[in-house]
């Protein structure tokens, strides 16, 4: 369903609220409930973080689900931040969902905002994470991670022989799951007495701080013969860290059923893990939700759980994507790949919630692989010193490349130099740096380009006349000042064509809706919005419809399928097409040339031409790229 039709259905949503006057919200009214139901609406998907697969995978299957069951999906992240977490429930009630599925940010803190969400009217369904009261969420659907818990101990035990030495790290402390994990494994090995814990320690369900971490430990613990950990990124990093060490006969043990552990188990990794049933998890919140909306009852008790199933080298290879995929046969563990087998590549982007950016990490990342490597998906959030953190760490972990969507033209210079002084080279995409010399390769769409050809579909729908606001993109980001600069050589030539108002939206969506919604207050006859990038131009048109103005023109800036979609669909009028298959392919393939040869054979900076998206070609791109169409209905 596209933005327009999603905030339509939200205004006749939002005047039968008006008619009802005193009455109880729409949601939990039988009438209201037949309405809402037969009309769709949004269903807000909030998790952590996507760049953790189990998250990714989770918000996925459930606004695929919703999608299937005639809803919007808005699938938004708080990445473990309670006060992020109340803002995106505020904003899912400011526009009027019909329902929150929920991976919360924190048992108690979340009490809160599921409470106002609840009093707006609006069900929320918790997934994964329990919070610590009940009668405020209508579900509450987790894994039985004490039983998974068990289990995966008693194998750890097994493994160990229930003898020696061993590390556990720990998750999330405000996470009621890492403590009951925590207590599953201690049921098991405190109870033998040759197991021996000699460090407990959380590296909050992240990777990179694992290695850190196990890193720490083994300088006055390297004598272990075992980690035990609360999730599986935890577990990718401890192993990554006792390789380096030269210890990759440590038994480690994950807990997900992620499917880059499932393919550790099976290379001789990692040892053991549980699967968590995510795909069960997130598709019976959607169908709860789904039949609550349409009934006032789910049918079912607040609190549910589903069983875990240990994955060791037996089974591992029967389960893709969090469930079952299939396969009965038996699976061959192979052996662990040399060292000389191509070696680790780094793929580091902003934030995977934004699909340009976790399209661009997928595909490069699926080519280091076909090309021999190992790939680690990290994600800096726009923040230098956490990109500055994770170079480092890619640097501990003896990397042969870095591949960067770079947190900031200047600020990335001394991390990038970094790396380049410890011999590992880095090949940036999508933005530039400020200096050359520093990386192998800068590969860039051409913006400017772009932008050019953005603003003039722009004013020619417009027939170059009319106020119009602009949306640009994050400040530090050389790609926000490009883009605005092209759109300025078209617009600012054209006498008639007046700019009331030029804003930020830091490329958010949700912050586009706010943006837009505040300049109207003093610019409600505007006649276009044109914006940085298109998720930014999702929010500028959602928030243009819920004022009762969606015959304004909006245009965007990269070729994400959900633009291509609203202007399939008369939504959104233009954008720009980034070619992210080539850029991402590009790096992978400069990378690998320049490790084997110590040449890329093409300069540093390298711009590729983009396309101008209109509903009369937006059908043939399909994930940045063309799909073999010729023709669009």
């Amino acid at each position: 369903m596209s933005s327009k039709k999603l905030i339509v259905i939200i205004s006749i949503l939002a005047v039968f609220s008006m008619l009802l006057g005193a009455c109880k919200p729409a949601a939990t009214e039988p009438a209201a409930v037949e309405e809402a139901a037969a009309e769709g609406g949004l269903i807000c998907v909030i998790v952590p973080g996507v760049e953790n697969p189990f998250f990714g995978t989770q918000q996925e299957i459930a606004a695929a689900k919703a999608e299937e069951l005639g809803y919007t999906a808005l699938k938004l992240v708080h990445d473990d931040d309670a006060n992020k977490q109340s803002e995106l429930i505020d904003s899912c009630i400011s526009q009027n969902a019909v329902a929150i599925i929920l991976d919360n940010a924190g048992a108690d803190a979340t009490v809160t905002a599921v409470q106002k969400a609840k009093d707006a009217g609006i069900p929320t369904f918790l997934i994964d994470r329990e919070i610590t009261q009940e009668g405020i969420a209508v579900s509450q659907i987790v894994s039985n991670n004490y039983q998974g818990a068990v289990l995966v101990a008693e194998e750890f035990a097994r493994l160990l022989g229930e003898s020696g030495k061993y590390i556990e790290l720990t998750g999330r402390d405000t996470d009621t799951n890492a403590h009951v994990r925590s207590d599953g494994y201690h049921e098991v090995l405190d109870a033998l007495s040759g197991m021996e814990m000699v460090a407990q320690q959380t590296a909050n369900w992240s990777q990179t701080e694992a290695y850190d971490v196990v890193e720490s430990l083994l300088q006055a613990n390297d004598d272990i013969v075992g980690v035990i950990c609360g999730n599986d990124t935890m577990a990718l990093g401890a192993q990554a860290a006792l390789d380096a060490a030269g210890m990759g006969d440590v038994v480690v043990a994950g807990f997900d059923g992620s499917d880059d552990v499932n393919n550790s188990i099976l290379a001789g990794k990692i040892d053991v893990g549980g699967l968590q049933p995510v795909a069960e998890l997130a598709t019976q919140a959607v169908l709860q939700a789904d039949a609550f909306i349409k009934t006032g009852s789910t049918g079912k008790p607040e609190k549910q759980s589903i069983d875990m199933v240990l994955l060791t080298g037996e089974n591992a290879c029967h389960y893709t994507g969090f469930g079952p995929n299939g396969e009965t046969g038996p699976c061959t563990v192979a052996a662990a790949a040399p060292a000389e087998a191509g070696g680790l590549m780094c793929v580091i982007v902003p934030g995977v919630e934004n699909p340009f950016f976790g399209t661009q990490q997928e595909i490069a990342a699926a080519k280091a692989e076909e090309l021999g490597y190992e790939a680690l998906k990290l994600v800096h959030d726009d923040d230098a010193n956490k990109q500055s953190e994770l170079i480092d760490s890619c640097i501990s972990q003896g990397a042969v490349a870095i591949i960067l969507d770079n947190a900031g033209a200047d600020a990335t210079i001394a991390a990038v130099q970094k790396a380049a002084d410890a011999g590992i080279p880095s090949f940036l995409i999508d933005r530039e740096i400020t200096q050359e010399g520093v990386a192998i390769s800068q590969i860039v769409s051409n913006n400017y380009q772009g932008a050019v050809l953005v603003a003039e579909e722009f004013a020619s729908v417009l027939g170059e006349t009319g106020k119009y606001i602009e949306l640009t993109g994050r400040d530090t980001d050389t790609n926000a000042h490009v883009r605005s600069d092209g759109y300025h050589e078209v617009l600012d030539a054209l006498p008639d064509m007046e700019m009331v108002a030029s804003q930020t939206a830091n490329w958010s969506q949700t912050e586009a809706y706010d943006v837009v919604e505040s300049l109207l207050q003093a610019n409600d006859d505007i006649v276009g919005v044109i914006c940085g990038n298109d998720t930014m131009a999702l929010g500028a048109q959602a928030a243009l419809e819920a004022a009762g103005l969606g015959d304004v023109v909006v245009v965007g800036f990269d070729g994400s399928n959900d633009v291509n979609d609203s202007i399939m669909a008369g939504k959104i009028d233009a954008g720009a097409l980034q070619p992210v298959a080539e850029l991402a392919t590009q790096a992978v393939v400069q990378a690998d040339e320049y490790i084997r040869t110590g040449s890329t054979g093409k300069p540093e900076k390298q711009s590729i031409d983009m396309v101008l998206l209109t509903i009369e070609n937006a059908c043939q791109y399909t994930d940045f790229g063309p799909n073999g169409k010729t023709s669009c209905p």
